[in-house]
């Protein structure tokens, strides 16, 4: 998909771009902090040089740490990486709301 908006020039959100952005970071998590996601107690706010993956509402979209501020640095990027876009989303960190479990109760 990429490649394809990489060769047909076809803009994207500036979201997918790497940028130091304020961020919750939590785990190996990095949560947006404009959508005020509760704290816990002693986290604040840290810039991370980070991109989104995904986009959707703040518990379904994940950022990961990047330096990828072109389509081809986000190509390479995703060649080498091994993980799911998915695995980033808040919403599967809480068992008693997760997007696994209101899939079985017939949510979606």
């Amino acid at each position: 998909m990429w490649q394809y908006i990489y060769l047909e020039d076809i803009p994207i959100v500036p979201l997918y771009y790497a940028q130091e952005r304020e961020m919750l970071v939590r785990g190996s998590s990095l949560i947006p902090v404009e959508y005020n996601y509760p704290m816990l107690p002693g986290e604040k706010p840290q810039k991370v040089m980070c991109r989104m993956r995904s986009l959707g509402c703040t518990y379904c979209t994940g950022a990961i740490r990047s330096t990828a501020t072109t389509l081809p640095e986000i190509i390479e990027e995703l060649v080498s990486f091994r993980r799911s876009e998915r695995e980033l989303r808040i919403i599967d960190h809480d068992q008693e709301g997760s997007m696994e479990v209101k899939k079985r109760e017939g949510y979606f």
